[in-house]
Protein backbone atom coordinates (compact mmCIF):
# COMPACT_ATOMS: atom_id res chain seq x y z
CA UNK A 1 0.00 0.00 0.00
CA UNK A 2 2.73 2.63 0.32
CA UNK A 3 4.17 1.56 -2.53
CA UNK A 4 1.16 2.51 -4.13
CA UNK A 5 0.84 5.82 -2.48
CA UNK A 6 4.17 6.99 -3.63
CA UNK A 7 3.71 5.94 -7.49
CA UNK A 8 0.00 8.03 -7.04
CA UNK A 9 2.44 10.84 -5.04
CA UNK A 10 5.11 10.74 -7.67
CA UNK A 11 2.93 10.94 -10.92
CA UNK A 12 1.49 13.95 -9.04
CA UNK A 13 4.37 15.41 -8.13
CA UNK A 14 6.16 14.81 -11.48
CA UNK A 15 3.32 16.46 -13.34
CA UNK A 16 3.61 19.49 -11.07
CA UNK A 17 7.32 19.95 -10.94
CA UNK A 18 8.60 17.69 -13.57
CA UNK A 19 11.20 14.97 -13.60
CA UNK A 20 14.05 17.68 -12.61
CA UNK A 21 12.33 19.78 -10.54
CA UNK A 22 10.42 16.72 -8.21
CA UNK A 23 12.48 16.10 -5.15
CA UNK A 24 12.22 12.74 -2.87
CA UNK A 25 10.78 14.54 0.09
CA UNK A 26 8.20 16.25 -1.96
CA UNK A 27 7.19 12.90 -3.37
CA UNK A 28 6.97 11.22 0.40
CA UNK A 29 4.97 14.15 1.90
CA UNK A 30 2.53 14.22 -1.00
CA UNK A 31 1.97 10.28 -0.04
CA UNK A 32 1.96 10.74 3.53
CA UNK A 33 5.19 8.65 4.11
CA UNK A 34 8.86 9.59 5.42
CA UNK A 35 11.47 9.55 3.15
CA UNK A 36 12.85 6.18 4.89
CA UNK A 37 9.61 4.66 3.82
CA UNK A 38 10.40 6.29 -0.13
CA UNK A 39 14.24 4.45 -0.22
CA UNK A 40 12.76 1.50 1.43
CA UNK A 41 10.39 1.05 -1.21
CA UNK A 42 12.59 2.45 -4.39
CA UNK A 43 16.00 3.21 -5.06
CA UNK A 44 15.23 7.36 -5.71
CA UNK A 45 13.76 9.40 -7.74
CA UNK A 46 15.03 7.58 -11.30
CA UNK A 47 13.80 3.80 -9.77
CA UNK A 48 10.84 5.75 -8.87
CA UNK A 49 9.95 7.67 -12.75
CA UNK A 50 10.88 4.02 -13.89
CA UNK A 51 8.33 2.24 -11.96
CA UNK A 52 5.53 4.92 -12.76
CA UNK A 53 6.53 4.64 -16.28
CA UNK A 54 6.48 0.25 -16.44
CA UNK A 55 2.72 0.74 -14.36
CA UNK A 56 1.60 3.44 -17.24
CA UNK A 57 2.91 1.28 -20.19
CA UNK A 58 1.20 -1.75 -18.69
CA UNK A 59 -2.24 -0.17 -17.83
CA UNK A 60 -1.65 1.23 -22.06
CA UNK A 61 -1.01 -2.21 -23.18
CA UNK A 62 -4.09 -3.83 -21.69
CA UNK A 63 -6.38 -0.41 -22.87
CA UNK A 64 -4.86 -1.49 -26.14
CA UNK A 65 -5.05 -5.20 -26.24
CA UNK A 66 -9.00 -4.68 -25.43
CA UNK A 67 -9.57 -2.32 -28.18
CA UNK A 68 -7.66 -4.82 -30.57
CA UNK A 69 -10.02 -7.67 -29.52
CA UNK A 70 -13.03 -5.56 -29.99
CA UNK A 71 -12.04 -4.56 -33.21
CA UNK A 72 -14.13 -6.59 -36.07
CA UNK A 73 -12.57 -4.98 -38.84
CA UNK A 74 -8.64 -3.69 -39.47
CA UNK A 75 -9.97 0.21 -39.64
CA UNK A 76 -12.01 -0.98 -36.71
CA UNK A 77 -8.42 -2.17 -34.85
CA UNK A 78 -6.38 0.71 -36.10
CA UNK A 79 -8.55 3.91 -35.52
CA UNK A 80 -9.41 2.42 -31.66
CA UNK A 81 -5.88 2.31 -30.87
CA UNK A 82 -4.99 5.63 -32.43
CA UNK A 83 -8.06 7.47 -31.14
CA UNK A 84 -7.41 6.06 -27.26
CA UNK A 85 -3.77 7.56 -27.64
CA UNK A 86 -5.02 10.74 -28.80
CA UNK A 87 -7.32 10.60 -25.03
CA UNK A 88 -4.56 9.80 -23.36
CA UNK A 89 -3.22 12.87 -24.12
CA UNK A 90 -6.31 15.02 -23.55
CA UNK A 91 -6.81 13.06 -20.28
CA UNK A 92 -3.59 13.47 -19.30
CA UNK A 93 -1.60 16.58 -20.97
CA UNK A 94 1.48 16.43 -18.20
CA UNK A 95 2.17 12.84 -19.34
CA UNK A 96 3.76 13.28 -22.42
CA UNK A 97 6.08 15.88 -21.45
CA UNK A 98 7.62 14.60 -18.92
CA UNK A 99 8.01 11.24 -20.66
CA UNK A 100 10.28 13.91 -23.29
CA UNK A 101 11.69 15.38 -20.29
CA UNK A 102 13.19 11.69 -19.11
CA UNK A 103 13.65 10.79 -22.32
CA UNK A 104 16.19 13.02 -22.90
CA UNK A 105 17.84 12.49 -19.31
CA UNK A 106 17.86 9.16 -20.14
CA UNK A 107 19.84 9.32 -23.57
CA UNK A 108 22.44 11.32 -21.66
CA UNK A 109 22.69 8.76 -18.41
CA UNK A 110 23.99 4.79 -19.77
CA UNK A 111 22.78 3.47 -16.70
CA UNK A 112 19.51 4.79 -17.02
CA UNK A 113 19.02 4.60 -20.86
CA UNK A 114 19.87 0.86 -20.84
CA UNK A 115 16.83 0.39 -18.17
CA UNK A 116 14.40 2.73 -19.52
CA UNK A 117 14.92 1.13 -22.81
CA UNK A 118 13.97 -2.14 -21.79
CA UNK A 119 10.52 -0.70 -20.72
CA UNK A 120 10.43 1.17 -24.17
CA UNK A 121 10.63 -2.02 -25.76
CA UNK A 122 8.22 -3.89 -24.28
CA UNK A 123 5.82 -1.11 -25.24
CA UNK A 124 7.08 -2.04 -29.01
CA UNK A 125 6.96 -5.44 -28.66
CA UNK A 126 2.81 -4.93 -27.88
CA UNK A 127 2.58 -2.84 -30.84
CA UNK A 128 4.30 -5.46 -33.29
CA UNK A 129 1.84 -8.28 -31.84
CA UNK A 130 -1.20 -6.56 -32.40
CA UNK A 131 0.25 -5.83 -35.54
CA UNK A 132 0.54 -9.50 -36.49
CA UNK A 133 -2.63 -10.76 -35.03
CA UNK A 134 -4.36 -8.64 -37.06
CA UNK A 135 -2.71 -9.39 -40.58
CA UNK A 136 -3.17 -13.06 -39.52
CA UNK A 137 -6.69 -12.27 -38.20
CA UNK A 138 -7.48 -10.88 -42.02
CA UNK A 139 -5.28 -13.06 -43.97
CA UNK A 140 -2.58 -10.61 -44.75
CA UNK A 141 0.66 -12.18 -45.84
CA UNK A 142 3.16 -10.08 -43.30
CA UNK A 143 6.35 -11.93 -41.50
CA UNK A 144 6.71 -11.59 -37.73
CA UNK A 145 9.90 -9.35 -38.84
CA UNK A 146 7.38 -6.97 -40.71
CA UNK A 147 5.69 -6.81 -38.08
CA UNK A 148 8.10 -5.73 -35.74
CA UNK A 149 9.53 -2.92 -37.85
CA UNK A 150 5.75 -1.49 -38.49
CA UNK A 151 5.66 -1.70 -34.64
CA UNK A 152 8.49 0.70 -34.43
CA UNK A 153 6.76 2.95 -36.81
CA UNK A 154 3.62 3.13 -35.61
CA UNK A 155 4.69 3.79 -32.28
CA UNK A 156 7.31 5.99 -34.06
CA UNK A 157 4.24 8.09 -35.46
CA UNK A 158 1.95 8.38 -32.24
CA UNK A 159 4.34 10.01 -30.36
CA UNK A 160 5.66 12.12 -33.79
CA UNK A 161 2.20 13.25 -33.81
CA UNK A 162 2.03 13.82 -29.94
CA UNK A 163 4.92 16.03 -29.73
CA UNK A 164 3.49 18.27 -32.96
CA UNK A 165 -0.36 18.70 -31.05
CA UNK A 166 1.38 19.28 -27.54
CA UNK A 167 3.00 22.64 -29.45
CA UNK A 168 0.03 22.96 -31.46
CA UNK A 169 -3.19 21.58 -30.81
CA UNK A 170 -5.30 22.92 -33.08
CA UNK A 171 -2.55 21.88 -36.18
CA UNK A 172 -3.28 17.89 -35.59
CA UNK A 173 -7.01 16.97 -35.87
CA UNK A 174 -7.26 14.03 -33.06
CA UNK A 175 -8.35 11.73 -36.02
CA UNK A 176 -5.10 12.51 -38.02
CA UNK A 177 -3.20 9.50 -36.32
CA UNK A 178 -6.09 7.26 -37.20
CA UNK A 179 -6.49 8.08 -40.74
CA UNK A 180 -2.68 7.13 -41.43
CA UNK A 181 -3.07 4.11 -39.61
CA UNK A 182 -5.67 2.99 -41.94
CA UNK A 183 -4.03 4.10 -45.46
CA UNK A 184 -1.31 1.84 -43.96
CA UNK A 185 -3.12 -1.46 -43.36
CA UNK A 186 -5.61 -0.90 -46.49
CA UNK A 187 -2.03 -0.69 -48.32
CA UNK A 188 -1.18 -3.58 -47.03
CA UNK A 189 -4.45 -5.00 -47.99
CA UNK A 190 -4.38 -3.86 -51.40
CA UNK A 191 -0.86 -4.98 -52.12
CA UNK A 192 -1.81 -9.04 -50.98
CA UNK A 193 -4.67 -8.52 -53.17
CA UNK A 194 -2.43 -8.11 -55.59
CA UNK A 195 -0.32 -10.63 -54.95
CA UNK A 196 -2.64 -13.28 -54.88
CA UNK A 197 -4.39 -11.96 -57.93
CA UNK A 198 -0.92 -12.17 -59.39
CA UNK A 199 -0.02 -15.62 -58.02
CA UNK A 200 -3.40 -16.95 -59.81
CA UNK A 201 -2.50 -15.43 -62.92
CA UNK A 202 -1.65 -18.31 -65.69
CA UNK A 203 2.08 -18.36 -66.65
CA UNK A 204 2.43 -15.86 -69.14
CA UNK A 205 -1.23 -14.03 -69.36
CA UNK A 206 -0.83 -10.23 -68.77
Amino acid sequence: MTRQRLLEAAEAVFARRGFHGASVDEIAREAGATTGAMYSNFAGKEDLFLALFEASTASQVGEYSEIFSAGTTLEEQARGGADRWMQILRERPAYFPLFIEFWAYALREPRVRERFAQRFAAFRATMSRLVLEGAQQHSLPLTPELAERLGIVINALGNGLALEKLADPGAVPDELFGDMLVLIFQGMAALAGETTVAAARPRGEP
